[in-house]
């Protein structure tokens, strides 16, 4: 189940995503964070544990950079609009609501919104990943992934995610 991340961890893997090579203490101060240095560097320290970040120690100091997972999370909380309507079809029985509840918070953290009570549909692009796992639990549940760019009235959906 992907992590939801902080508002200030989401502000740091943009802010190092723009400005790739920046030094902690430019980030400290470019973000403008209202918190203890130390507590700032903590969340930097656990970032680089989770290998999210890259490290690398120059004349400036220590150097961000965002890892190959940390883009891909940063994709995922801040995704991008790609042309292509997604809606997933669910009908998982009451015996397995647990289940439902976990497949309906995941789809929350997708960027996903509720369309009907079992249909939800995003604008976002979805990677590999995500779609690895929603075609796992089609194999156990009816759960469908439809990808679309033919839908014949979107205001009321783009209104949704504007």
């Amino acid at each position: 189940m992907a992590r939801i991340y902080n508002k200030q961890t989401v502000e740091i893997l943009e802010h190092v995503s723009r400005n790739p090579g920046i030094s902690t203490r430019e980030l400290y101060k470019a973000l403008g964070i209202k918190v203890p240095y130390k507590d700032f560097y903590n969340n930097i320290y656990r970032l680089l544990d989770h290998e999210l970040l890259d490290r690398q120690e120059n004349n400036k100091g220590i150097v961000l950079t965002l890892s190959e997972e940390g883009r891909k999370i940063f994709n995922r909380v801040n995704p991008e609009k790609d042309g292509i309507w997604k809606l997933v079809i669910f009908d998982i029985p009451e015996k397995q609501k647990k289940v439902r509840g976990v497949l309906r918070a995941k789809l929350k953290q997708l960027h996903f919104k509720k369309w009907q009570n079992s249909i939800w549909i995003s604008p976002y692009a979805l990677d590999r990943e995500i779609e690895d796992e929603l075609n796992q639990l089609a194999k156990h549940y009816f759960v469908r992934l439809i990808k679309t760019q033919d839908i014949n009235q979107t205001q009321d959906l783009e209104k949704m995610f504007s």
